[in-house]
């Protein structure tokens, strides 16, 4: 708690060093309006259309590792019974799972899980 109110102040001490800097600085003259703002949004329109592309490149990425089908093996350990199932990875949490046409699974102690990439 203590290095989140010093590191706090550290940061209001440091902007208020760079307000007080700059008072001080000499005027810098100002590129001329029409074409430094022209730059300025079209480099900001690439930087936005950038992010944008990222974030759905990886909105993507995720939806698609999370609606991977798994081949799920149920082996019940005292008759040795086999199931297979075909189950999306997103729906695939510790001894339960949702196979793909809507069924619910919870395993029992005895029974073991084996997950592979589907065929």
């Amino acid at each position: 708690m203590a290095t989140k109110i010093l590191f706090t102040l550290a940061v209001v001490a440091a902007v208020f060093w760079a307000v007080r800097f700059r008072q001080r600085a000499p005027a810098v003259p100002s590129p001329p309006k029409g074409e430094g703002r022209r730059r300025m949004r079209v480099a900001a329109l690439v930087v936005a259309a950038v992010m944008g592309g990222g974030a759905a490149v990886a909105g993507w990425l995720g939806w698609r590792h999370a609606h991977e089908v798994m081949a799920v093996t149920v082996i019940e350990a005292g008759s040795g019974r086999v199931s297979h199932y075909r189950v999306y990875r997103n729906r695939l949490k510790g001894r339960s799972f949702e196979t793909v046409d809507g069924r619910r699974v919870r395993l029992a102690e005895t029974e073991r899980l084996e997950v592979s990439a589907a065929p």
